[in-house]
């Protein structure tokens, strides 16, 4: 096996990521810098070698001991499904009271259901919460997430299902979350989610123009005035739990982000709620999800400035609240480097436990590993609530890197990849060649993270104290 490592360089410095070790290292000497990129070619030759035998002297540039794709988990599958299941996410409903353009749902993904008018019987509701319920038994904490659709449109069977777990669960510590769209509140709701300690995210992605050009009702009227006036209702009704309600932005193609993120810091309702926003989910989209200069420019504006507050050049108070925490990513991949090193068998990171880590429950009971996968993908269907999670295909998925078991075994983002399974839907069964597709905007994900930290590092920033992204989120 070849040793496999990836050298880059950045105007401050040279560097060579070591995989096997999973270890950054700083080059000093440019000579030996050219001797690493020629080993990353498979062009080196003796005095290669020798010129960077301290490195090898200290365990680096090793021949790579992996012979064999295989899932750590794989052989504590069956347990972990029996016995570790910690969160579900129930769709309890198809019908959705708007028709947003970039909708999964919408007619614009392979492999998707479409929007219908079916929702989930109060008894598959309740089968639900008993499947997760008897395969918890070593979870302290359970997570029951409300999804759609539009979940409101189903708010009479969530009490009811709630109702069901107060009675037949007494002394269970459960999580309750809903994703909503924020159309559909009434009093009596807010006072239902407020008493049960429900935690809403609300889909609202900017400014009114902006909303309005995606997010639409099903006769096409704008759907952000109403949602706006639900916000203050709630917020003049019951000041406590609004403080708790968090905001989810898709920013889509065409979208303004400096003025979805202008939208954030200037308004007074929302000036204490958490944000979050991600652009649009491109696996499996019918059409190439292109973004234009605009957006790529705004991002990296706001990404500097997070970077330039990491390094005490810029005010913390002043980050965008959309920015705020991505730096949290990057601490969370240094604090990955040297501490997983490669095994004779083992696995590119990306797949989760499917089944365990949040399962997803369609309205007729069928199971999925998560709601981002697509419900019409014969691939995804893992289980039933009656039958319960079928091993083997639960095996294939946390194994999808066999798919592409050679191409892995070669790739130096292997400890580092972030592609699940989602990336390898091929509708009636997991696709290669749709996994391979997916490879070059990971490589390039990764590549700029560690630019990131190069660049950190090379300006004083001690990765240790992490104390920044705790200021930043707080500012």
């Amino acid at each position: 096996m070849a040793v496999v490592i990836k050298a880059f360089q950045t105007p401050g410095g040279k560097y060579v990521y070591d995989r096997e070790t999973n270890s950054l290292l700083s080059i000093i000497s440019d000579e030996e810098f050219a001797a690493f990129q020629r080993i990353e070619y498979g062009k080196a030759n003796y005095d290669d070698w020798d010129s960077l035998k301290r490195y090898t002297e200290q365990g680096y540039l090793k021949e790579s001991r992996l012979k064999t794709i295989e899932h750590g988990a794989t052989p504590y599958l069956q347990h972990q499904i029996n016995n570790h299941i910690a969160q579900i996410t129930m769709c309890v409903t198809q019908n959705c009271n708007l028709r947003c353009s970039y909708c999964t749902y919408g007619g614009s993904y392979n492999y998707q259901r479409p929007h219908s008018d079916r929702s989930m019987s109060l008894d598959t509701m309740k089968k639900s919460v008993d499947f997760i319920m008897s395969h918890s038994r070593g979870s302290n904490k359970i997570s029951i997430g409300f999804y759609g659709g539009e979940p409101m449109l189903a708010i009479e069977n969530i009490k009811a299902c709630v109702a069901y777990i107060k009675e037949e669960y007494k002394g269970k510590n459960i999580l309750y979350t809903i994703t909503t769209n924020g159309t559909v509140f009434d009093d009596d709701a807010i006072h239902f989610m407020h008493e049960n300690d429900i935690n809403v995210c609300i889909s609202l992605d900017g400014p009114k123009d902006i909303h309005d050009s995606n997010r639409v009702f099903e006769d096409g009227s704008p759907s952000f005035d109403k949602i706006m006036t639900n916000l203050e209702h709630i917020r003049e009704r019951n000041p406590d739990f609004f403080k708790k309600i968090t905001f989810f932005t898709v920013v889509a193609p065409g979208a303004d982000l400096s003025c979805v993120n202008e939208f954030y810091l200037a308004s007074e309702i929302m000036a204490d709620n958490t944000i979050t926003q991600r652009p649009l989910n491109a696996f499996d989209a019918k059409e190439e999800v292109l973004y234009d200069d605009l957006y790529s420019m705004t991002f990296n504006y706001q990404y500097v400035r997070v970077l330039l507050a990491a390094l005490g050049h810029y005010t913390k108070s002043k980050l965008s609240k959309l920015f705020a925490g991505n730096l949290t990513n990057v601490e969370r991949f240094y604090d990955r480097l040297s501490k997983r090193e490669m095994f004779e068998i083992d696995h590119p990171g990306g797949p989760c436990i499917p089944g365990v880590m949040r399962p997803f429950i369609a309205i007729d009971g069928s199971i999925f590993p998560c709601e981002r996968v697509n419900e019409g993908s014969l691939a995804m269907k893992i289980g039933h609530i009656d039958t319960g999670i079928d091993i083997k295909k639960a095996e294939e998925i946390l194994n999808v890197g066999k798919l592409t078991e050679q191409e892995c075994k070669d790739c130096w983002n292997f400890h580092h990849c972030g592609l699940c399974v989602a990336a390898g839907d091929g509708g009636d069964s997991l696709s290669k060649e749709t996994r391979l597709k997916n490879c070059a905007s990971q490589l390039n994900e990764t590549g700029e993270i560690f630019l990131t930290v190069c660049l950190l590092m090379e300006n004083g920033y001690d990765f240790s104290r992490k104390f920044i992204i705790e200021e930043a989120n707080n500012g």
